[in-house]
């Protein structure tokens, strides 16, 4: 089945709830018992997204001023909503705006937020953007307001084609999912045997490496520690990706210069020429290996050398290329991917002290322009394990495609516990994917004291990744509780790093689930099997005895492997 038909038949089993706002569309130039402008105006307009007329919210008196609407819901279900907004004007002095979805609920004549979501980047060249937000509605409730809001009370704006529905939970979701697994990751395998001399003659198909990505984070310093033997094993033994954890960040290599320098200055505060031998070993070693590396990340909007806050705009934008440069003068060729503007929706210090709106996209421009070969990735948190910012990141990574920026893929941070709703999961991965980009789960834990309810969470999530058909892989971010950020996401423990109830589970989806190893006698001169897509290894056998070893990948339409023997 096509991988986009699939992505948009997911989205179509949302759409097909029935709508629940009245006057959804703005067709009805009457607002009385559907939509509430509190403290402003609300009118029509032919500015349209979809169908006529829209909604132009203004004259809008304070910050809490906005377009709402009373909804009755069943409590206990999940619901979406969504609106396109656009922008008339900006407020003075900003560079963006933050349109904000507010769900609130009324007890005993008190609203109370039940949550939000933050669309932080619009501006009014932005055209019509989507906002929305998932959530759960709770035990007690039986109607919610939906509310848009912009802080700042003289932009005015204009909503239409907006949208309140049911997200239905699917008591098969599993059972689909494997389906969806056995369909968009395998593929056929022929082998033509040629020169047959009797019988006896056996096929060995032995999967080698996956094309669906299965890595880790890694330490720089323990990835290459002599006497982190089992640390290593561990990780060479159960993944194939890998990324640095801190190594290749700006912060970082700026303060090992300065450490390597024996330097007493602030490595934080005093720039240095940056050192990139503590990561470059690492990247060296893993690749070494056969591991592939990805690169985390070039900027961080949140995690700066503070001594490049007093720079001037120029000054900044130039120190940035030197940054790039530097880094790629000695990477270059060694990674697949990078993560170029780290959780820029949570931190845009790059676009406030440049001056520069579209900063985003000149940095994978300039990053492209250095090394055209390298895969260019968004990376963002809270739009996976929550759905704060979930419309937002589609939005932007749109945005970023439609201008013909230099974006690969959509990484995913899904840090959470067992207690994420997989209807909801599934909900914002679909949500994500309608950007048409390939999908990396880049940072996935599972922080869960309990280890079974872990291993059942880390399985359900790991299907559900494996089966979405814009997913191209999944990394941990780190699996030993002697380095992991959340000790109880570990998935293995000990000086011996031994795998527990997680670890065993990841290392049976691993190894066994969704890996391929088949044997089959040869009864003619042509064998058929199935396999997951990566790289094989092929041995026939004639009488228990290996008489031919042939290397091939298997991809998307499978492959004929002709045998001469």
């Amino acid at each position: 089945m096509d991988v986009l038909f699939m992505v948009l038949s997911f989205v179509a089993l949302t759409n097909g709830a029935t709508e629940l706002l009245k006057n959804p569309d703005f067709e009805s130039t009457s607002f009385s018992g559907n939509w509430v402008c509190k403290s402003c105006v609300v009118s029509s307009s032919t500015d349209s997204f979809h169908g006529n007329l829209s909604a132009i919210i203004s004259q809008r008196q304070h910050t809490l001023s906005g377009l709402a609407q009373t909804i009755h819901v069943s409590p206990g279900n999940r619901y979406v909503f969504r609106a396109h907004v656009k922008l008339l004007n900006m407020a003075r002095g900003r560079m963006f705006h933050d349109v904000k979805v507010f769900v609130k609920e009324t007890i005993h004549g008190h609203d109370q937020q039940l949550d939000f979501a933050d669309s932080p980047m619009v501006r009014t060249d932005s055209g019509w953007v989507e906002v929305g937000i998932d959530f759960q509605v709770p035990n007690n409730v039986q109607q919610v307001n939906i509310k848009l809001q912009i802080d700042e009370p003289g932009v005015n704006y204009l909503v239409d084609s907006a949208s309140f529905r049911l997200l239905p939970y699917d008591a098969n979701w599993k059972a689909e999912a494997n389906a969806r697994i056995n369909s968009i990751r395998k593929a056929p395998i022929t082998v033509n045997l040629h020169n047959l001399h009797g019988s006896g003659y056996q096929v060995e198909i032995q999967q080698t490496r996956s094309k669906f990505a299965f890595g880790s984070a890694v330490s720089a310093t323990k990835i290459v520690d002599s006497s982190q033997h089992a640390y290593q094993q561990f990780f060479y033994d159960n993944f194939e990706w890998s990324v640095l954890e801190n190594a290749l960040k700006w912060r970082q290599i700026e303060s090992d210069s300065i450490f390597a320098l024996e330097d007493t200055r602030d490595p934080f505060t005093t720039t240095g020429h940056p050192n990139m031998d503590k990561p470059m070993t690492a990247v060296n070693a893993l690749r070494a290996k056969g591991v592939k590396v990805r690169g985390h990340n070039m900027f961080w909007g949140t995690h700066i050398p503070d001594w490049i806050n007093g720079l001037g705009q120029s000054t900044l934008i130039q120190t940035m290329h030197t940054h790039i440069n530097d880094v790629i003068s000695r990477t270059r060729g060694s990674l697949e991917h990078w993560d170029v503007y780290n959780e820029n929706l949570h931190g845009m210090f790059f676009e406030n002290h440049t001056g520069h709106a579209n900063i985003t996209m000149e940095m994978f421009n300039w990053i492209h322009q250095a090394e055209p070969g390298v895969k260019l990735f968004l990376n963002e948190f809270a739009v996976a394990s929550r759905g704060r910012m979930t419309t937002a990141y589609k939005q932007q990574a749109v945005g970023l495609k439609n201008a013909g920026v230099p974006l690969y893929g959509i990484g995913i941070q899904c840090h959470t516990n067992s207690h994420l709703d997989i209807t909801s999961l599934k909900y914002r991965l679909d949500k994500i994917a309608e950007a048409g980009l390939p999908i990396w789960i880049t940072e996935f834990t599972v922080d869960e004291a309990d280890e079974g309810l872990k291993a059942d969470a880390l399985e359900n999530m790991m299907t559900l990744f494996m089966s979405h058909p814009a997913v191209e892989g999944v990394l941990l971010w780190g699996f030993w509780d002697g380095n992991i950020h959340k000790h109880n996401a570990a998935l293995a423990t000990g000086s011996n790093v031994q795998p527990n109830a997680a670890g065993r589970r990841y290392q049976q989806l691993f190894h066994q689930t969704w890996r391929t190893h088949v044997t089959k006698s040869v009864t003619g001169s042509i064998v058929h099997a199935t396999g997951f897509m990566g790289d094989y290894t092929l041995n026939i056998k004639h009488n228990g005895h290996t008489v031919k070893t042939q290397n091939f990948t298997l991809d998307k339409g499978g492959n004929t492997v002709t045998v001469n023997l």
